[in-house]
């Protein structure tokens, strides 16, 4: 899932024209083309937290989108409202990406937490990944059985 968060990253900065000039105009429009392939073929096949709405909106977003690169070999070929149309599109693809429950989980999270022993609070941030992570680790870590069976009983 990372690797389509940077991809529609990707897209959007060569919709906008941030990314530099020696990027290829030709090559710049068939990679957004065949990443969008992909995305689409990753959604037939079932991505992992979307929704059956958010493939919807999706797949009429890459619709509109296919409709105005069609027959264009380059981006330079496409006319500014054109532009502005592909970029308003592969926005609306990043956002349902984003709202996904994968998506979600690369978020970055901050939260306020008190050290053990002490009245002082700080605050830790991670992505909501490593959240879960460690709260599934803590969970088996007092899931465990307390008593002491042997072998491995500290001697």
């Amino acid at each position: 899932m990372r690797s389509i968060g940077w991809g529609l990253a990707l897209w959007a900065a060569m919709a906008t024209g941030v990314v530099s000039a020696q990027t290829d105009e030709t090559s710049s429009l068939q990679i957004l083309v065949e990443q969008q392939q992909a995305l689409r073929a990753q959604l037939s096949e079932g991505m992992d937290g979307v929704t059956p709405r958010q493939a919807r909106l999706i797949k009429e977003s890459q619709d509109e989108f296919f409709a105005i690169v069609e027959g264009k070999q380059a981006l330079d070929e496409l006319g500014i409202e054109d532009k502005i149309r592909i970029e308003n599109a592969l926005e609306n693809i990043n956002a349902q990406i984003v709202n996904t429950t994968a998506g979600r989980s690369d978020q970055n999270v901050c939260w306020r937490e008190q050290t053990t022993g002490s009245m002082t609070k700080t605050t830790r941030c991670g992505t909501q990944r490593e959240i879960d992570e460690a709260r599934e680790g803590a969970r088996g870590y007092l899931e465990r059985p307390k008593i002491c069976v042997p072998p491995g009983c500290g001697s």
